[in-house]
């Protein structure tokens, strides 16, 4: 009524994942640009559509619309849209994570139905998450990523089993985080696809870390690939040359050290590093604690034996 601005300056964080489009043409490199009055930000150069990339980004007060363009490689805008601060940013009272927007491709472009799927925060102090990643060592980008992806495994375990989500255990939530497509290097510079998911007890005697070739071949509890038992795992790093890539280190039951090399698919790099190190330590907490409790029994079989 008296004419001032509806909010406050404020710091968002825009995770870019992907944009998908129709079009005749071989592959396209594309950037995403983020506009927001006189502040900017754009992703790295993508052929494939794929970014999982985080952006910051400040907006001022007085300012009205996010500004979303998909841009060629020279710069040129391909499609646009435009968001609401006040209504689509500030307005919902909890942002969901992986919103798909239909963009306005612009005229004279050969582009069909372009799409972006983002994922928005403003705030994320009070996340349920944080208890899970006590240990972790992630910077505050990758936290706030982590604690999504982990959100988003609890929401999903919770419709699959038909059950609460304050009934699932922090494995439970950490195997259902732990689940997805990614390419796997095989040398030379070829790659494969492959689909990761941790297994555990019951279903398996160790905890560890199965590939598969496909979904598919995941949902129809087909064999693995191979299979890496997480307590033998020496250490999971991002590749600092590539930063889609990570590499894990392991031994198998021959004491034998081996490396696997993944390029990341469905979330960022630094997401599935931090995930699997929670794994890895939680795999070794279970081990220990078990290791602990046969070694009580033990004690007590001697002591009846004794008596």
């Amino acid at each position: 009524m008296i004419g001032h601005d509806r909010f406050d300056d404020f710091e968002m964080m825009i995770l870019v994942h992907d944009v998908s489009f129709e079009r005749k043409d071989a592959k396209l490199t594309t950037k995403v640009r983020i506009v927001a009055g006189a502040h900017s930000v754009k992703t790295d150069s993508n052929s494939n559509g794929i970014f999982q990339q985080p952006l910051h980004l400040t907006v001022e007060q007085g300012t009205e619309n996010l500004a979303v363009d998909l841009l060629d490689q020279h710069g040129r805008v391909l499609a646009t849209l435009a968001l609401d601060i006040a209504e689509h940013v500030l307005g919902p009272k909890s942002l969901k994570p992986e919103v798909v927007h239909n963009m306005k491709a612009k005229a004279g472009k050969s582009l069909r139905n372009p799409k972006i799927k983002l994922t928005m925060v403003v705030d994320a102090a009070s996340d349920a998450e944080k208890g899970l990643l006590g240990g972790s060592s992630a910077t505050s980008d990758v936290d706030i990523l982590v604690r999504q992806q982990l959100r988003k495994a609890k929401e999903e375990g919770s419709a699959s089993d038909a059950s609460d989500a304050k009934s699932q255990s922090e494995m439970d939530v950490l195997k259902q985080a732990c689940s997805g497509p990614l390419e796997l290097f095989e040398g030379l510079g070829k790659t494969a696809n492959v689909y990761v998911a941790a297994l555990g007890p019951p279903n398996t005697r160790r905890w560890v870390l199965g590939i598969w070739q496909s979904k598919r071949d995941y949902d129809g509890k087909r064999p693995t690939e191979l299979e890496v038992d997480l307590v033998k795992v020496e250490s999971v790093r991002a590749d600092p040359s590539r930063h889609h890539v990570f590499v894990m280190n392991y031994y198998d039951e021959d004491k034998m050290r081996h490396s696997l090399t993944f390029r990341r698919i469905d979330r960022a790099r630094d997401v599935w590093v931090e995930i699997l190190l929670l794994l890895v330590q939680k795999a070794h907490d279970h081990h220990k604690a078990r290791k602990q409790e046969k070694t009580v029994i033990l004690r007590e079989m001697r002591k009846t034996t004794m008596a």
